[in-house]
């Protein structure tokens, strides 16, 4: 099965049926809804930030078991977070995969000068940890990054 997630400012989730996408859900205010500003990036926020992509997600989860979900970064700031944060330049992952990119998120939140570098890059931060959570509970098989929908 595919999946689909739209960042555009917004996150939009939805599924192939019968060949048509089909919109399963809408988080509007996308990364600042999982992540509010007004609070540093540290464990806390990051606890808090996990609670709100699973009550957005959980919802959904069973009928994405097991997709491929395919990310449309379309203003590229989860891209250019991952490069710069992580000094990654990947654009697919497996659950594993993921799970190891959010370790090391957790890790730089625990520690005050590694944290601060997050405060630039909340939207990737956000992005992460809702990806992090689709993967572990729909069981996603792989995650792509596109940086544009055609």
């Amino acid at each position: 099965m595919q999946a689909r997630l739209i960042i555009d400012g917004s996150y939009r989730l939805a599924r192939l049926h019968e060949g048509a996408w089909v919109d399963l859900a809408v988080l509007a205010g996308g990364a600042r809804a999982v992540l509010p500003g007004g609070r540093p990036v540290d464990q806390a926020a990051l606890e808090a930030a996990i609670e709100h992509a699973e009550d957005w997600l959980m919802p959904h989860a069973g009928e994405l078991r097991g997709a491929d979900l395919e990310v449309i970064d379309a203003a590229g700031d989860l891209d250019a977070g991952l490069q710069d944060v992580f000094s990654s330049d990947s654009r697919q992952w497996d659950s594993a995969q993921l799970e190891t990119l959010f370790l090391q998120l957790d890790f730089m939140t625990a520690r005050p000068h590694l944290a601060a570098r997050l405060e630039a890059h909340r939207d990737t931060v956000a992005a992460l940890v809702l990806l992090r959570e689709l993967a572990h509970h729909a069981k996603l098989e792989r995650v792509w990054l596109r940086d544009k929908l055609t």
